[in-house]
C-alpha cells in the first residue's frame, strides 16, 4: 500500500515538474510587464537610431482609452509577446489596430489613405496620424484628435503641410470661411458638417472614384444626411429627376454652393446671394451647347437683365425677384408642373409675395422677352410712348432754356 502511494506520487511529482515550465513560458506573467517597459521609455531622451523619440509618458498612457480598459504594452506590440530578453531588438513590427478593430480596419482597406498617393507627393496615412499612438482617446472625448471639434485641424496638419494636390493646400483652408466651420468652431455645435461627415471616416475615396461620397454620383445622399429636406426638394424637382436619371451635366450641391467654402446664402461672399444667383444659373441656362442638347431656351440672363428686376439687382437691391424667388430654390420645377410657382394658375401667388394683390392679369407679364417688339408688343409700344414723350418733353425744356438764355443775352447787351 505504502509502495502504491509512493509511486503515485512521484508520478504527480513528474506531471507537475514537466508541465509547469510550459505553463510559466505560456503565461502573460512572464511577458514583459508595463513597469519593465518604462523603465527605457519613461526616458524623455530615449530616441531611435534615425533620432525619432521613443518616450512613452506613463501617465497620460493610463488616461487614454487603452490604458483605462487595462490594456498592456504587449498587447498592442504582439511582436513582444515571445521575446524573453530585453532590451528588446530595436525594429519592431508595426501595430496591428486591426487584430481588435476588425471593422474599421476592413473599410480603411478600401480607402485612399492606405497608399501612397504619387500625384499627390505624399506617403500612406496610418492609424496613429489620425487618432495618436499612446493617446488615443475615445472619439466621444473632448480632447481627442478625431472629436468633431478638433478634426479639422487633424486633417489639416497633413493637407496643409505633407500633402501637395493640384488645387494647393489654400483649397483646403478654405473650408474655415464655411458657414460649417464657424457652426462647429466659433458656436460649438459638433453636428456641424466636419471634414468625416463629408468624406467619411476609414474608408475615405478620391473624389474621382464613383463610389466616394463626395463624387458628383453621391454627393446629393451625402449633403442629405444633414440637409434631409433640401434633399427631398431637390429630387422632386427638374433637376433631381435629371440627376437620378444619371444626367452628368445636371447641376449638384457644389455646382451652386461651392465645395469647402460654402457660405450662408446671407453672406455677400456667397454665390447664392441674391444679387449673385442670376449668374450661377446663367452658368448652364445661358449654355448654348446645352441649350441644344436639353432643348431649353438661352438669354435668360441678358433678358433677366433688361427687366427692371434685372436692373435693380444690378444696382445691389436685394429685395428684388431673382431667378430663385420666381422659379423656386430646391424645387425648381416646370412651367407645365401644377406644383410649379411659374404655373400659370401659380403665378399670382408668386408674384404676390413681392406685389400683395397681384391678379391674374399683373401676372401675364413677360419677363424673359428676348425681342420685345415681336415677343411683347403692347409693353413695347408703352416704352417707345414713353421715349417719345420724354424726349420731346426734354426737347422742350431745352428750346425754353436757350431762349430765355438768348433774349437775357440781347437784354444785357441793349443796356447803356
Amino acid at each position: 500500500m505504502k509502495r502504491t502511494v509512493v509511486l503515485r506520487t512521484a508520478a504527480l511529482l513528474a506531471a507537475f515538474l514537466m508541465f509547469t515550465p510550459l505553463f510559466f513560458l505560456s503565461s502573460p506573467i512572464l511577458s514583459q510587464s508595463d513597469e519593465d517597459c518604462m523603465v527605457c521609455h519613461e526616458d524623455p531622451e530615449l530616441k531611435s537610431g534615425d533620432g525619432k523619440s521613443l518616450h512613452v509618458d506613463s501617465e497620460e498612457f493610463r488616461s487614454a482609452i487603452h490604458g483605462e480598459a487595462g490594456f498592456s504594452c504587449v498587447d498592442c506590440h504582439s511582436d513582444l509577446r515571445e521575446i524573453e530578453e530585453f532590451p528588446h531588438p530595436v525594429k519592431l513590427k508595426a501595430v496591428n489596430c486591426g487584430e481588435c478593430h476588425d471593422d474599421a480596419a476592413k473599410e480603411y482597406q478600401t480607402g485612399i489613405h492606405i497608399q501612397a498617393s504619387p500625384e499627390e507627393d505624399c506617403c500612406a496615412v496610418t492609424c496613429a496620424d489620425c487618432h495618436g499612438k499612446h493617446d488615443i482617446k475615445s472619439t466621444t472625448d473632448i480632447s481627442s484628435r478625431v472629436y468633431p471639434l478638433n478634426l479639422p485641424q487633424t486633417c489639416e496638419s497633413c493637407h496643409l503641410e505633407r500633402v501637395k494636390t493640384k488645387r494647393g493646400g489654400e483649397f483646403i483652408k478654405q473650408y474655415e470661411i464655411s458657414v460649417h466651420f464657424k457652426a462647429l468652431e466659433k458656436a460649438g455645435l459638433t453636428v456641424s458638417a466636419n471634414c468625416s461627415s463629408c468624406h467619411g471616416a476609414h474608408d475615405i475615396k478620391s473624389v474621382v472614384d464613383a463610389s466616394s461620397r463626395v463624387s458628383r454620383k453621391n454627393i446629393i445622399r451625402t449633403c442629405g444626411q444633414c440637409h434631409v429636406g433640401i434633399e427631398r426638394d431637390y429630387l422632386e424637382g427638374a433637376h433631381g429627376k435629371d440627376y437620378v436619371k444619371g444626367i452628368k451635366d445636371v447641376p449638384v450641391c457644389t455646382d451652386c454652393h461651392s465645395e469647402h467654402d460654402i457660405t450662408s446664402p446671407q453672406d455677400l461672399s456667397s454665390p447664392v446671394y441674391a444679387t449673385k444667383v442670376a449668374d450661377v444659373c446663367s452658368r448652364c441656362h445661358d449654355d448654348e451647347v446645352l441649350a441644344r442638347q436639353y432643348g431649353f431656351l438661352t438669354e435668360r440672363l441678358k433678358t433677366y437683365s433688361g427687366s427692371f428686376h434685372g436692373t435693380a439687382s444690378k444696382f445691389g437691391e436685394t429685395r428684388v425677384a431673382n431667378c430663385a424667388s420666381c422659379h423656386g430654390i430646391h424645387d425648381i420645377r416646370p412651367s407645365v408642373d401644377p406644383k410649379s410657382s411659374i404655373n400659370p394658375k401659380n403665378l399670382p401667388q408668386t408674384c404676390g409675395k413681392c406685389h400683395p394683390g397681384a391678379g391674374e392679369n399683373f401676372a401675364q407679364g413677360k419677363i424673359h422677352v428676348v425681342s420685345e417688339k415681336t415677343g411683347n408688343k403692347w409693353a413695347y409700344s408703352v416704352k417707345m410712348f414713353y421715349i417719345i414723350m420724354i424726349a420731346a418733353i426734354i426737347s422742350v425744356f431745352l428750346v425754353f432754356i436757350a431762349a430765355d438764355l438768348f433774349h437775357r443775352l440781347r437784354h444785357n447787351r441793349a443796356k447803356p
